[in-house]
Parts: structure tokens; sequence; C-alpha cells
């Protein structure tokens, strides 16, 4: 079983097997949400059953040789769109790593995306001469003989230039058809939007995300339910932190904690500028472990089940269960909420951190349990 049979949205699955079943699949669709929420796995599985050559009710057989290529992301008449940096960039030229990146880790964000292309911090943008270049490609006949599916990933990026691209959604050549991604739905054109079928996707189950941990990436089941938990609903979070690529997230959020719970302001400061050196999108990644780590401390509160989390963790969860109320967490993750979204448009992070730091550090004191107290 791979990404394409199982993307971990039943629901959506279904929804889309019924559209393909009925013959109702329209020739543009827009599918919408988090990365982390399966939309890229989504559209990816989609398009192979499009260009499967032996369907069966509409849905890809995935044996046929058809479906062979499209797995490998191969088939020649699958395309892509991507953002890239540089304005004469196209996306043919990053296909490489394009390919890599959706081996391993087909719910990746536009930071992840900028990694692989080896062009971190740059601007990347859907730039004019790539739509020219995929849209003379579409206007060819397919090379199977069959359909032609043109995959838009962040679309987002289209901008102003998705103007170049709406005459042919709108009149599209034979069997052509367009599957748009997007994590920004208000930030897509429009005019756009309103020619494509719009499929929202929701966050994902724990138990969804564990199964595709355990039976897609060979995690062991238990560690795949731990994991699971700590994804905050997001399969690309848990991937990540199933190949241990954080950015020791675990080790500065326990500094954070430590300074927050000791109210030393030097050390607060200290790491509010270390946190506010990252990458912004690792900034907003930190936010949302912590968020899941939090959630972990509330469940660890009402089951008492603390074994079940690895050692590094666990320590931790009863330090702050014994000492802090449910209270002290809820304002402590509304907290990080509120920055995760500042984060972006803010210019200075190291004062955006420090601000919160001392925040939550005056609230956790408002919320120290009375017997440790006393």
């Amino acid at each position: 079983m791979t990404i394409l049979d199982h993307f971990g949205q039943p629901a959506i699955r279904q929804q889309l097997d019924t559209i393909l079943a009925d013959g109702r699949l329209p020739h543009a669709i827009l599918l919408y949400g988090d990365p982390g929420y399966g939309t890229l796995p989504g559209a990816l599985s989609l398009a192979n059953d499009i260009l499967c050559t032996s369907p069966v009710a509409g849905k890809a057989c995935r044996t046929c040789a058809s479906c062979n290529r499209a797995s490998k992301y191969i088939h020649p008449d699958l395309h892509f769109l991507l953002p890239l940096a540089g304005a004469k960039s196209l996306t043919n030229e990053y296909l490489e790593p394009w390919r890599e990146a959706l081996a391993t880790n087909p719910w990746l964000d536009v930071f992840q995306w900028t990694q692989y292309c080896e062009v971190e911090g740059k601007q990347v943008d859907i730039h004019k001469e790539d739509i020219q270049h995929v849209t003379g490609d579409l206007s060819l006949e397919a090379y199977e003989g069959g359909n032609k599916v043109l995959v838009i990933w962040m679309a987002q990026f289209l901008a102003r230039e998705g103007n170049r691209l709406l005459k042919m959604i709108e009149e599209p050549p034979a069997n052509t058809y367009f599957i748009l991604v997007t994590n920004q739905r208000e930030q897509v054109l429009p005019t756009i939007r309103s020619r494509c079928m719009q499929i929202f996707f929701p966050p994902m189950d724990e138990g969804e995300i564990a199964t595709l941990l355990a039976e897609q990436y060979h995690v062991d089941r238990n560690a795949a339910t731990v994991i699971a938990r700590q994804s905050v609903n997001n399969m690309g979070r848990a991937l990540t932190v199933a190949h241990d690529k954080v950015i020791n997230f675990k080790e500065a959020m326990a500094n954070w904690f430590r300074a927050l719970i000791a109210r030393k302001g030097h050390d607060l400061a200290t790491w509010s500028n270390t946190m506010g050196s990252q990458d912004k999108e690792e900034q907003k990644q930190f936010a949302l472990y912590t968020i899941a780590f939090i959630r972990h401390i509330l469940w660890a509160l009402s089951s008492r089940e603390h074994q079940e989390y690895p050692v590094e963790g666990s320590e931790m969860i009863k330090y702050l269960h014994q000492h802090y109320s449910p209270e002290a967490w809820y304002g402590i993750m509304q907290a990080l909420q509120e920055s995760h979204e500042k984060i972006a448009r803010n210019a200075n992070t190291k004062l955006l951190w420090l601000s919160m730091s001392i925040q939550i550090k005056n609230h956790l004191a408002a919320h120290r349990l009375q017997h440790i107290n006393s």
C-alpha cells in the first residue's frame, strides 16, 4: 500500500471515488488545507486515477504500466508547476529533487521544498516562463493518447501570473485536468477559484497518522502511536519527528520551560534571541511542536498514563503535572497559537518571543498549584 492508495483522509477518498465512479470529475479541482493534512498526496492519488488506462469504476487499477509510471512520478502526461527561486527557473529542471521530496515526504511544506532545492531563504514564485512552458506542453497531444494532468502545488504563488492559465482552465484542451493544491485558498486568484471544484482537507485523525507511519514508513506501531499524538494532527510533522529531523525542538522546549519556571529574565532573553534567529518556518514549527507537547500534558492529567511517553518527555510531563494547573497550559497554548500566526508577518521575532515569554512566565506563576507554594 502506498500514499496513492491511502493518504489518511478516508472521507475525502470516498468523495473522490464517488465523483470518479459517476463520471463527474471536473476539469479543475482545488484541494486546500495544511500540507500536513494530505493535500498533495490527495492530488497525486487523484492524478493517478485520471491517468490510469484500465480504471475500475473510475479508480486507478494500480497495476497497469501507466499506473506504474504515475506512482514514480515519471508519467509523461503528468505535469507539475512548482514555486521556484529565480524568474527563469522551470519546474522541469527541478523534477529530480521534486521526485526525491515526494518519495521522502509528500506532506512537505514550502520551506522543506526550498531545502531540497538548496535555496533556503530565497523568495519563490510560480513564474511566467514556467507557465508558458507547461501550457505549451498541455496544448500538445497526450504522449500515451489518454488524459493529461497538471498538478499546481502551492497555487497561491501563481499571483498575477495565474491569469495566464485562466483561459486554459476555462477552455481546457481535450482530456486535460488541472489539480490545484494550496494552504492559502484566499490567496488563489478568485477568477481561478471560482472555476474549480473545491475540497477542504481537515486536520488528520491521530489513528490515520499512526497507521500511515507504521504501514508506509515502517515505524514501530507503539512509537507510531506516540508520534501521532505529538503531531498536532499533521502527518508532515509526524514524519519530521519520526525521521528525527526536528532542529532540537525537544531541547529548545526544555530550555525554554526551565527559564520560564526559574523566572530568569536573562535566560529568557538569551533563549528568545536564539529562537528568533531561526528561519521563520522553523519558528512556526517549534510553536506547533510545543502546542502538541502541551496537549500531551493535558492528556496525561486526565489519563495519568505517563508511561506511554518517551523517556525524554515523561519526566518533564510528570514535573509539570505536579506543579501547575491545567489552566496554565491552556493559556500557553493560546499564546503559542497567536505567536505562530504572527511570526510570518513580524519582522522582529526575537522581540516577539521575549514578549510572549514574559507573558507566559507571569501566567505560570499565577497558576502554580497552591500546595507547592505553601
